[in-house]
């Protein structure tokens, strides 16, 4: 049975075509949504950027921007968090004030749309104003990050109980909400993202290629640095060895990586958090003195990147923080490439240690070093392992069998009674 179907986000940018996608979380609500529209009424909720209109369909799906000037200056209050004036268990992100007049907007254009389901991504504030302009659409909560075990349980419990359903990205994400919020935990499942069938159709050839590739953002949490510095022990080995860096200089916050400093492996990197360019320099530094053997690649579209894979030889993603998922990571098994990945957060969940992968521990670089020699030194091993992991996403990762999966779990949704309207409930003007 067809549902009116809605999906909020609010940092993703979502332009057409498609061809221009970046963001991980914009690739996610864009094949979702499309998938969905097949079968449903689809209305999914970006950010609006000048130069795109702010309503839109393609492929089935109703695109509402929502313009970000009120919450632009409203979100400048994220800085009493760096200056340590709000509560570390409540930061601001979880404010009912970030990003309330986006919150707002949306939850007023879905009553007028009447939608019966709503696809809230990661921000569990949304909850409540959603909820009480919306009293009886099932609300599904899809995380995509650590906030719900991170942070007060007595600030985030109230909201997972006005919801019908929570999703995670990974068991891994599951499990941590699971064990701090009980009560709920029926209602909690793990939704794997999903590759497109064009990865899997990438000819590439691991056995002929030395190249190894990294795909994500460049910044001290994703341990590029770590990977720079393997590498040198790397092409001293295998000269014919190269890197190539995909993704942009972009650094999250620090207390979005380790928001309570409680992992020691972030603790001498304080210095690049607080001083971006810093780490781009020693980024730099360390790309020069491999003499012509580490290239910058910059930011490439998410369409335009199935050639880079072909081109590999090896993946590697060598992240420090502990992964809600890591999707360049199924993509480069959907291209047949083996992985070196380290293990951490839901990473051993995607990468088989052994079958299609090798798997190191965070911030070693002498491991990560012997991991990707033993993969150069042996092409029928990264023939294999690439060929396993390509089969192993398509058993598990592709955007169709998560999408065939999302429905399912949209069915008990649906049948479950959905919780009775909070006493404030109330239309929004």
């Amino acid at each position: 049975m067809a549902i009116r179907i809605a999906q909020v986000y609010p940092h993703a940018d979502i332009p057409l075509p498609h061809t221009r996608l970046y963001d991980a979380l914009a690739i996610v609500n864009y094949e979702i949504g499309r998938r969905l529209a097949r079968r449903h009424e689809v209305v999914t909720y970006p950010k609006w950027v000048p130069g795109e209109k702010e309503v839109e369909r393609d492929e089935g799906v109703t695109y509402r921007r929502i313009p970000e000037g009120i919450d632009r200056a409203l979100n400048g209050l994220k800085y009493l968090d760096a200056a340590r004036l709000l509560n570390p268990g409540r930061p601001f992100r979880l404010s009912p004030l970030y990003f309330a007049h986006y919150a707002h907007e949306v939850a007023r254009d879905i009553r007028d749309r009447g939608c019966d389901l709503v696809h809230l991504h990661t921000v569990s504030s949304f909850v409540g104003p959603i909820r009480r302009a919306n009293p009886h659409a099932r609300i599904v909560l899809h995380m995509h990050d650590h906030s719900l075990s991170d942070f007060d349980p007595a600030l985030i419990g109230p909201r997972l109980k006005e919801t019908a359903l929570i999703l995670g990205c990974s068991r891994f994400v599951v499990e941590a909400i699971r064990r701090l919020h009980p009560a709920i935990a029926a209602r909690c499942h793990e939704l794997y993202n999903g590759v497109d069938d064009r990865f899997l159709e990438v000819t590439s050839d691991p056995a002929a290629s030395r190249t190894v590739l990294f795909v994500g953002r460049l910044c001290p949490e994703k341990g590029v640095h770590v990977l720079l510095s393997a590498m040198s022990e790397v092409t001293r080995q295998f000269p014919r060895a190269s890197l190539s860096l995909i993704g942009p200089l972009d650094l999250s916050p620090k207390d979005y990586v380790d928001p309570h400093g409680r992992d020691p492996i972030f603790n001498r990197l304080n210095r690049y958090y607080g001083n971006p360019a810093a780490y781009y320099d020693l980024i730099a530094r360390q790309v020069g003195a491999l003499d012509g053997r580490a290239f910058l690649h910059g930011k490439i579209a998410n369409a335009e990147i199935c050639p880079h894979y072909a081109r590999a030889g090896i993946f590697v993603f060598p992240s420090l923080w502990h992964e809600p998922f890591g999707i360049p990571v199924i993509e480069a098994m959907a291209a047949g490439l083996p992985v070196v990945a380290t293990r951490g957060g839901a990473l051993p969940e995607v990468v088989v240690d052994g079958e299609t992968g090798i798997l190191v521990e965070r911030g070693d670089s002498e491991g990560l070093a012997a991991a990707i020699a033993k993969l150069l030194a042996d092409p029928h091993l990264r023939q294999r392992m690439g060929a396993a992991g390509r089969k192993r996403v398509r058993q598990l990762f592709t955007w169709d069998r998560s999408v065939a999966r999302l429905e399912e779990l949209y069915g008990t949704a649906r049948e479950s009674l959905a919780p009775d309207p909070p006493a404030d409930a109330q239309h929004v003007a």
